[in-house]
């Protein structure tokens, strides 16, 4: 077991190159002449026990002594200068203390003063010195003035609290370890786990680098989870067996008894020990840990029947207080009247909780809370607003956030919650949680509305909703009514162009009469355009001759000589004799537009623009394809979607380049008690399939 100080010497030197390259410096210096003493001690305790016959005993045995003065004197050295690297005694007291360690390791190594190791039929005996009691004495005393500067640090420097309590508690297990297996076992007589005490050298070292390097370490390599809870806890229990077998031996008439109520309490304790550890030891080893959903679990027992919304905010900044350990706090709480109406705001302290001021309505930080959908840093606030929170010990707003919380209603509250006491910045991770806890909130503040303002709220943005599609529609008609005269305007001149010409050849009546047929046909063209558009123009009527008789042959016939001349194969097949829908004409043409040209647009190049239109089983219906890209599959969902973008995506259907045409045409197809599907094969194109019913709408 012995030759486990091997791999112990290895981490210990590595653990303090690790820690030098990380944060060189005087401090990370002492801390790696510290771990390679701590090493060197190690590695002779191996020696002494395991290589006598190859070794030099009395020499081995003075190198440890003399490597245990320097690794004693560097945790006290490491513990002065930490957190503060300047501050190193003065030149008297660093004199006098090198004076005396010089004196002892002259002393170790040149006379047998302190102790002499020899070895006597094959097991290595010290033989204390009269010196060996003041050695251990000045041993004591740097342990002791070790914890002394630390615990000195711990009130001096706050911010550095936690850090310095990792390296008491690393210096507190190697000291409970020495007592149990150097020092109790010993004297009952037990040598044979001495090794065990002496590995608890490590833990200073370990817990030393974690708070040296700012968690660095720790924050990288440790993760507690369950296997390692396990042996931590069976190591606890072979331990405290071996313990109590060795007490045992002392009172043999009680020892069978002691050891079975040991093994009782382990029976009961080992289970819920190791869940302590594997949410404890994450929550004071790994930075910033903290579970989430347990948080939410503990709040919803304290808010499920909560109904007064200031005992919800102290809750939640008593709770999330404890999660990040805040150095200071405050909540905003909406006060209401008799009536539930909005009066004020109550800017309220910390864990107290005593009312602090009140705050208008339309308080300028009020006003910026209403503009925050989540937490938000105080650094993005109005100059007053920073001077009035720095009043309150809010001095570092970059690490202070504000978290507001709305109900259906109004703003019903915000947290301020202040530096942390590890000074460390909130992180992405911690936004996320208090954006869930503000929805979880949300729900809790949503049900203590009454329900007469929730049916209110909610008809009157069922109300805007319907207003903002109606907005919507009018604006598609406007942009398609737009396009068909652009595309009516390019149409006429083709006409006049050539009634221009013709006029211009006819010299005498027999050029005239040559002539007269080719402008009358023009003019006839020309004005078939002037209709068209005037049918699509024309169609909005009073709200109550909205809906007509749509002869659908006539409105796709009419999209199409609108649509731009391109090299697409057109193919059009039109049942003879459909029956007219009752609909709205402009409407109808928006629908078929947008239809048409998301087809053609759909074929950057060459392609079959296909039309068809027949009846079946009481509907009119009619396919428009292409030949296009196709539609990918895992868009096709999304198709419908406002400000989903066939351009965008590469879908292969344009949607109004803002992505509401598809979106509209649905709505219009909707309104006429229709529907509207589409196949697509990607690759080969898309069809796009309308049903209208042409009986008499309602």
């Amino acid at each position: 077991m012995n030759y486990i100080f091997v791999p112990n010497a290895i981490v210990l030197i590595l653990l303090g190159l690790y820690t030098w390259r990380q944060n060189p410096g005087r401090l990370s210096q002492w801390y790696l002449v510290t771990n390679v003493a701590v090493a060197i001690w190690a590695l002779c305790f191996l020696a002494l026990h395991e290589l006598q016959a190859v070794i030099p005993i009395n020499p081995v045995s003075q190198v440890q002594l003399v490597t245990a003065l320097v690794f004693a004197n560097g945790f006290y050295y490491t513990s002065v200068l930490y957190p503060n690297p300047e501050s190193m005694p003065g030149r008297i007291i660093n004199a006098i203390n090198a004076l005396v360690m010089l004196t002892f390791t002259v002393l170790v190594l040149f006379t047998d003063y302190v102790s002499r190791a020899v070895l006597e039929e094959g097991v290595v005996v010290f033989v204390d010195g009269a010196g060996y009691l003041f050695y251990s004495l000045y041993l004591v005393l740097l342990g002791t003035l070790t914890i002394v500067n630390l615990v000195r640090s711990y009130r001096r420097y706050p911010e550095y609290r936690i850090r310095v309590a990792y390296m008491l508690t690393g210096l507190g297990l190697f000291i409970l370890m020495a007592i149990i297996f150097d020092l109790v076992l010993v004297l009952m007589g037990n040598y044979e786990l001495l090794v065990v005490g002496h590995l608890g050298s490590v833990f200073p070292s370990l817990f030393f680098a974690y708070a040296i390097t700012k968690h660095d370490l720790l924050d990288i390599k440790l993760v507690v989870q369950r296997n390692t809870a396990k042996i931590i806890v069976a190591l606890l229990v072979v331990t405290t067996l071996v313990l109590a077998f060795e007490l045992s031996l002392i009172s043999r008439p009680w020892s069978l008894l002691f050891i079975c109520l040991t093994g009782v309490f382990w029976a009961f304790v080992a289970g819920p020990l190791e869940v302590k550890l594997v949410t404890t030891a994450r929550r004071k080893f790994v930075r910033n840990w903290y579970d989430p959903e347990g948080i939410l679990n503990r709040l919803a027992g304290k808010l499920e029947l909560e109904k007064n919304r200031r005992d919800i905010f102290r809750k939640l900044i008593e709770e999330l207080d404890d999660t990040f350990e805040l150095e200071r706090a405050h909540s905003i709480v909406a006060v209401r009247g008799d009536d539930d109406r909005l009066i004020c705001y109550e800017l309220l302290g910390g864990a107290e909780h005593n009312l602090q001021s009140e705050l208008s309505v339309d308080d300028e930080f009020m006003e910026e809370c209403r503009n925050r959908t989540g937490p938000t840093e105080l650094t993005t606030f109005s100059a007053g607003t920073l001077q009035r929170f720095a009043a309150l010990g809010h001095t570092d707003p970059e690490k202070s956030l504000v978290v507001p919380f709305f109900s259906p209603e109004i703003l019903e509250g915000v947290l301020v919650l202040g530096e942390r006491s590890n000074q460390d910045a909130f992180s992405q991770k911690d936004r996320q949680f208090l954006m869930r806890l503000v929805s979880y909130v949300s729900a809790i503040l949503y049900r203590l509305t009454p329900f007469e303002k929730l049916e209110k709220l909610y008809f009157e943005n069922q109300r805007r909703l319907h207003e903002a599609e109606i907005q919507l529609v009018r604006g598609e008609k406007t942009r398609a009514i737009a396009h068909a005269t652009r595309q009516a305007h390019h149409e006429i001149r083709t006409p006049l162009n050539i009634i221009r010409l013709g006029a211009r050849r006819i010299k005498d009546m027999e050029s005239a009469e040559k002539y007269k047929e080719i402008i009358e046909a023009q003019i006839e063209r020309a004005m078939e355009i002037v209709e068209e558009t005037l049918a699509i123009t024309d169609a909005e009527g009073g709200e109550e001759d909205r809906y007509q008789s749509v002869d659908i042959n006539q409105v796709v016939t009419r999209c199409l000589r609108l649509l731009p001349e391109s090299m697409h194969e057109r193919v059009l097949v039109l049942q003879e004799d459909l029956h007219v829908v009752q609909g709205i004409p402009s409407e109808m043409q928006v629908l078929f537009s947008n239809l048409l040209k998301n087809a053609v647009e759909a074929m950057p190049e060459r392609g079959t623009l296909t039309v068809r239109t027949f009846e079946e089983r009481g509907e009119i219906v009619v396919t428009i394809g292409d030949t296009g890209n196709g539609i990918a599959p895992e868009l096709r969902e999304k198709i419908w979607e406002p400000y989903f973008s066939g351009k965008v995506t590469a879908a292969g259907n344009m949607t109004a380049g803002r992505g509401w045409g598809l979106t509209i045409c649905n709505r219009i197809v909707t309104e006429h008690k229709g529907t509207i599907q589409f196949t697509s094969d990607t690759g080969k194109g898309t069809t796009f399939t309308v049903r209208l019913p042409y009986q008499l709408l309602a």
